[in-house]
């Protein structure tokens, strides 16, 4: 798809810039060599558009390879840090509730207000 965004571009910039020199007010030797001129600057630009977009193809390429190498085990580590708590956790939470228990056990009963 890149490719035919690039081709539309260079396709509008060629036709546009050789409407605009055909319709100068230039002599033909002129406008020759500004038609000429304006191609090579054209044609440079493609260039370092299409190296510019190797580029970045390249990075994101480079960026995919980082996550799968980095994303999984970092996932796998915080699995790993949740069952760590979890497995201290849990004793701890049965420890408290069995105190909460025995302290409502052993507290008096409040009279109701009626």
């Amino acid at each position: 798809m890149m490719g035919k965004f690039s081709k539309g571009i260079l396709f509008g910039a060629v036709v546009g810039a050789a409407s605009g020199l055909l319709f100068a007010p230039r002599s033909g030797k002129a406008t020759r060599q500004k038609f000429v001129d304006e191609l090579e600057d054209w044609s440079d630009l493609k260039e370092d558009f299409t190296e510019k977009l190797d580029q970045f193809k390249d990075s994101a390429q480079a960026l995919q390879a980082a996550a799968d190498m980095y994303i999984e085990p970092f996932i796998d580590g915080i699995n790993q840090d949740v069952e760590n708590f979890m497995f201290q956790a849990e004793p701890r939470l049965d420890q408290i509730q069995e105190q909460v228990e025995k302290i409502q056990s052993e507290l008096p009963e409040m009279p109701s207000e009626d």
